[in-house]
């Protein structure tokens, strides 16, 4: 994957996809991925690596938590389009309980990050494991097995007959035509629960799939026949975006989420710490 590097900040601003809070993540040029939250001011949280968060998957999204209990919840999309484009050195400061959601996916992102990068040779080394690192049991799981690139396989399982199997095989390139664009989406059935446990204030047509039981609702309709498989893979380069450097190895994700995507980013972690 060709590596990229910020030439200028990018400043993003909407509602969050879960708190329907308004919320600002500005992205600014560094030498690796940190996060604070509102800065380094007097009741801010200040800049830390998203390798020494702890992480958290268990609520329809991917949470950062900061030694002091403090987080920010809903990180995937942004870090995805950041390390999707190949950009591992970034200083990101949120504002407000989650990033913004923006489009639901991460094509305003990408598109306003590649607008102020450009291609580099400079990063952290990827990290490349030896031996294959499993997470989950037989129904569910995400495996990362050594390669000499990085390279998704993802399958995902519904039976939603809008969904039903999906299967994407992704091999780092063309990030902004062939994941950016996927659209978070919901079960219809699932919605009502959702917006009562707190979840989905700031969904709508304009960000999210709506799943029917025979069809879909979506502005402008689904952009890719695979548009949902196309967005757990998204979401999972987000989620590996937690490494704090680039991962060389192929990673087959079956039936998982979040929560399933940050126990392989703990268990990757713990490599480094071992080396």
């Amino acid at each position: 994957m060709q590596r990229r590097k910020l030439t200028a900040s990018v400043s993003l601003e909407g509602r969050g996809l879960h708190s329907g809070q308004e919320a600002r993540v500005v992205i600014e040029p560094g030498d690796e991925l940190t996060l604070s939250i509102g800065g380094a001011s007097p009741g801010g949280a200040s800049p830390l690596p998203l390798s020494r968060l702890a992480l958290e998957g268990g609520g329809r999204g991917s949470d950062l938590i900061f030694p002091d209990g403090r987080r920010v919840r809903t990180c995937e999309h942004v870090l995805s389009a950041l390390t999707g484009l190949g950009i591992w050195g970034a200083r990101l400061s949120v504002t407000g309980p989650e990033m913004p959601g923006l489009d639901g996916c991460a094509l305003t992102a990408a598109r306003r990050i590649m607008e102020r990068s450009t291609p580099c040779d400079d990063g952290p080394s990827p990290l490349c494991p030896q031996t294959p690192l499993f997470v989950g049991d037989r129904s569910r799981f995400v495996v990362a097995l050594p390669a000499s690139s990085f390279h998704v396989t993802c399958v995902i399982d519904y039976d939603a007959k809008p969904i039903g199997t999906q299967i994407l095989d992704y091999e780092g390139t063309e990030y902004l035509q062939m994941i950016a664009p996927a659209r978070t989406f919901a079960m219809e059935e699932d919605v009502e629960a959702l917006r009562a446990a707190g979840m989905a204030l700031g969904g709508s047509l304009d960000n999210a799939i709506l799943v029917k039981k025979n069809g879909v609702e979506a502005a402008g309709g689904l952009r890719f026949p695979d548009e949902f498989v196309r967005h757990k893979t998204l979401d999972l380069i987000g989620d590996l975006a937690n490494l704090g450097r680039p991962l060389v190895a192929h990673v087959v994700a079956v039936r998982a989420g979040h929560a399933l995507h940050l126990q392989l980013v703990d268990r990757l972690r713990a490599l480094l710490r071992e080396a």
